[in-house]
């Protein structure tokens, strides 16, 4: 089982290109089939987000509401890097400020390929038997140095935003989702 470390993040703003997807444990799953191209779009075009944070990249999934999905399962993906502010979005790009707070943080290793099994573990496995609950706010997934697309020794951090459960509720089952879950 994963083990994570629960961190306190300051608030993240994110600027990059945007796309649903159908998420990872969805029967109908499109996440490596459009995660992957979406990456590649970004990262021609990288060079024109201004005042960029750092090397490191983010993918952002977060959730709309119903209304807003075309699918039960759908999510929204952002591929991008952290900027101190958004202000002026290249065309065709979008910005999110994921807000400060909790986050479990676990280490994907291995090619990305077999992310689906990390969220797998992490939603069906760690999830209901933890202290905690997922708050909606986003899952976030870093790229630093560690990672390397195919390669066995890659790190990836994915981050899932977390508040401890009320007494009350420790006891409760945990119901799957759609609505958060994550890549």
């Amino acid at each position: 089982m994963l083990h994570p470390q629960i961190v306190e993040k300051p608030a993240l703003t994110v600027v990059g290109c945007e796309t649903p997807f159908l998420h990872a444990l969805s029967p109908t799953a499109t996440n490596i089939e459009v995660i992957g191209p979406l990456w590649g779009r970004f990262l021609s075009r990288a060079g024109e987000v201004a005042g960029r944070k750092g090397d490191e990249m983010y993918g952002v999934i977060y959730s709309r509401s119903e209304a807003e999905r075309s699918h039960p399962d759908e999510l929204q993906y952002i591929a991008g890097v952290a900027v101190e502010n958004a202000g002026s979005l290249p065309a065709g790009m979008v910005s999110r400020t994921v807000d400060a707070g909790a986050f479990a943080v676990f280490l994907h290793r291995g090619p990305i390929q077999g992310i689906r099994d990390t969220v797998s573990q992490i939603y069906r496995d760690w999830l209901p038997r933890s202290g905690y609950l997922h708050t909606g706010v986003a899952d976030v997934e870093l790229y630093d140095h560690r990672f390397c697309l195919d390669s066995a020794d890659s790190i990836m951090e994915y981050w899932v935003s977390v508040t401890k459960r009320s007494p009350v509720n420790s006891e409760d089952s945990f119901s799957y989702n759609s609505q958060h879950a994550p890549s």
